[in-house]
């Protein structure tokens, strides 16, 4: 396995728990952590298209349902939970993680682990919950899967939440691996080939894998001091390690030679692009996007990088919020 493999791997990685574990932020943030007990919470195992799906449902039941697409591909949605609290009170939120990933069975058809598949587990999803339209809110990869299910159904949706979206084209892909690159420290890549290349991470020694996701994810921090943080909430088993590696693997092929744009112009819901202004997936492919997507608004959060929902929890949730409600009071 090669240095760019991991870095296509961890570049999807979404993002872990802030708020519990940040001394340094604002009282409002406390708050949400300690209201974060009260909402209705239910955890449950549903088979959707012959594969048992593990899912987190949180907020209102009667609310407006918003799905939540993780990053990845084969990460789990925990990472996702702490960040869309404010939320509950008016939205069912339903998170998921997808087939092969966290908690979710491994499909024993390994070439169902395709984009075609996964857009129909959204479907399943959808008609499992009885809603007639949804809203989509994806991050990084978890974007492109929306767009996807978009182009597939794009009626059945009210609104897309498209959160640092990966490269919309081969690219700009490219361009993202070599901003990556440059950021990331000698040290750091000298250590990442280390780990690589040991007996432990062949074997997916949970400890070892996660130290190595993590130091590959540091160029994505706007502040790289903070990746510790990022990833309080990441955990990985020989079995959960094993499984994102041949998820990610196994998607790696569709991510070259590729364009997203050129598949998405049926789509007419509302839309919100929400980038950091430091993320190394470059503008112009956000900038494509928005000029490709109808009735889109793109939000540049400043000092920030991949995961502007842990870096500036305040600006994101504003910009959220002023999406989904215009009439949203601070």
């Amino acid at each position: 396995m090669t240095v760019n493999q991991l870095k296509w791997n961890v570049f999807f990685v979404a993002v872990a728990t802030l708020f519990a574990c940040n001394s340094d932020q604002p009282k409002e943030a406390t708050e949400a952590v300690e209201q974060q007990v009260e909402i209705p919470t239910k955890q449950k195992t549903i088979e959707i298209n012959g594969v048992e799906h593990f899912f987190t449902i949180k907020g209102n039941s009667e609310g407006e349902p918003i799905i939540f697409l993780h990053g990845g591909p084969g990460l789990s949605h925990n990472y996702l939970l702490p960040y869309f609290d404010e939320l509950a009170a008016n939205y069912q939120l339903i998170f998921y993680d997808q087939r092969g990933s966290g908690k979710s069975a491994f499909p024993k058809d390994t070439t169902s682990i395709n984009i075609a598949t996964f857009v129909e587990d959204i479907e399943g999803i959808r008609k499992y919950f009885d809603k007639d339209k949804i809203i989509l809110a994806g991050h990084s990869w978890g974007s492109l899967l929306a767009l996807h299910y978009g182009q597939k159904y794009p009626d059945n949706l009210t609104q897309l939440i498209l959160i640092s979206p990966a490269p919309t084209t081969s690219t700009h892909y490219e361009k993202m691996l070599s901003n990556m690159q440059q950021k990331r420290k000698e040290e750091d890549t000298k250590e990442l080939v280390k780990l690589m290349m040991s007996k432990e991470f062949e074997k997916r020694d949970p400890e070892t894998f996660t130290n190595a996701m993590k130091i590959g994810d540091k160029a994505n921090l706007y502040d790289q001091t903070k990746v510790d943080e990022l990833y309080k909430l990441h955990s990985y088993n020989e079995k959960t390690a094993s499984n994102f590696w041949m998820v990610s693997n196994i998607m790696e092929k569709n991510f070259f030679n590729y364009d997203i744009t050129s598949k998405i112009n049926n789509i007419n819901c509302p839309s919100i692009i929400i980038i950091g202004d430091m993320d190394n997936v470059p503008f112009a492919s956000n900038q494509l996007l928005s000029e490709t997507l109808n009735n889109t608004k793109l939000e540049v959060i400043k000092e920030t990088g991949h995961y502007p929902f842990f870096e500036d929890p305040k600006v994101f949730n504003n910009a959220l919020n002023n999406f989904l409600n215009p009439e949203y009071q601070d």
